[in-house]
Parts: C-alpha cells; sequence; structure tokens
C-alpha cells in the first residue's frame, strides 16, 4: 500500500506531483533514505523512507 503513495510539493497553493524528473538530493543513512525534491515553485519537499 505505501508503495502506491506519491511525492507531491509541500506548498498548500502548489501541491504538485512530485517524481524522479525534479531536482532532488538523496542522503542515505544506516536507518533509510532521504529524499530533497525542489519543486519548480521553489519549496523543497523532504521525504523519508526507513529500511525494514
Amino acid at each position: 500500500m505505501m508503495e502506491q503513495l506519491g511525492t507531491t510539493c509541500e506548498n498548500e497553493s502548489c501541491e504538485r506531483p512530485l517524481g524522479d524528473e525534479e531536482p532532488m538530493l538523496v542522503y542515505e543513512t544506516e536507518y533509510g533514505e532521504r529524499r530533497a525534491y525542489e519543486c519548480r515553485c521553489g519549496t523543497v519537499t523532504v521525504t523519508v523512507h526507513r529500511r525494514e
């Protein structure tokens, strides 16, 4: 079910879908992966994916 969730811009007036085509920074730790997406509106959205 979680795999079906999409990433969207955190800006309340934008909420555009974000994907691999957006500039992003990927950071991995022993606990999982963090991604920072930069939307065209200028908002940065960070996602966290935990390792199981």
